[in-house]
């Protein structure tokens, strides 16, 4: 049976979950600051879950969420990962950036907390023991992953970072730059309110790394043919001298 194994400030966390006031599903993940989907809505997947490549952004949608404690956690769903933490992955996270709603911005420290093992089943924040939305499980990921990238997902390798910041509030970004994070993978976020209010993200509004297509479709055969036809109409009406 798989061992999970967690971070001490995510065991600590896991440990007063049921003294929560209650769970807001309200940290959406966007493309990164200053982008056309940076409060999400850019859907990959039935609707839901929203593209992101070398920049991610966490964005409080609340209008009167409080500020945050730190630190809040970025979590990563690696599919297929190894048995043991992938130090590409653990480095993946280069900066991260406060902006508020004013504009203003302010460097954010980030910090590499645990690998907590691979996830075959339940939902992330379960398997972290954590209080947050159910709908980021094991079966929409991996549907999520065969049905955009063609990946067929064995297991999720969990990783946590903290974003140490106490200031992230109401309809606030932190932007993060990411680098060499593979294809497939999911990006979720969580956090604590002083009044124990926690904060978590719908896989609704989760976020997917899924990179451009890389080259352009083949023509199909009717394409073909229909570029052959009017090729010889034209043909034939220069012979004719029209």
């Amino acid at each position: 049976m798989l061992t999970k194994v967690l971070l001490a400030a995510t065991a600590a966390l896991s440990l007063t979950s049921l003294a929560y006031a209650g769970s807001s599903a309200t940290l959406h993940i966007g493309s990164g600051y200053g982008t056309p989907c940076a409060t999400g809505g850019c859907p990959l997947y039935n609707g839901e879950v929203n593209n992101f490549n070398a920049t991610l952004d966490i964005y409080q949608n609340a209008t009167s969420a409080p500020d945050l404690t730190s630190p809040v956690y970025l979590i990563l769903g690696v599919a297929n990962s190894g048995s043991s933490a992938s130090q590409v992955i653990t480095q993946s996270i280069q900066n991260a950036t406060l902006y508020n709603t004013s504009g203003q911005s302010s460097s954010v420290s980030t910090t590499f907390k645990d690998y907590a093992g691979l996830m075959i089943n339940s939902n992330v924040y379960r398997f972290l023991g954590l209080a947050g939305n159910a709908s980021n499980s094991f079966t929409n990921w991996s549907a999520a992953d065969l049905s955009v990238d063609g990946i067929t997902v064995k297991n999720f390798g969990i990783y946590v970072f903290s974003l140490n910041t106490n200031q992230f509030g109401a309809n606030d970004y932190l932007n993060i730059n990411t680098h060499l994070l593979p294809e497939g993978t999911f990006a979720v976020a969580y956090g604590v309110a002083p009044n124990n209010q926690t904060y978590s993200t719908p896989f609704t509004n989760s976020g997917m790394r899924d990179t451009p297509p890389k080259h352009v479709p083949e023509p199909t055969p009717l394409i073909l043919l229909s570029i052959g036809a009017l090729g010889l109409a034209s043909l034939r009406r220069s012979r004719q001298g029209v």
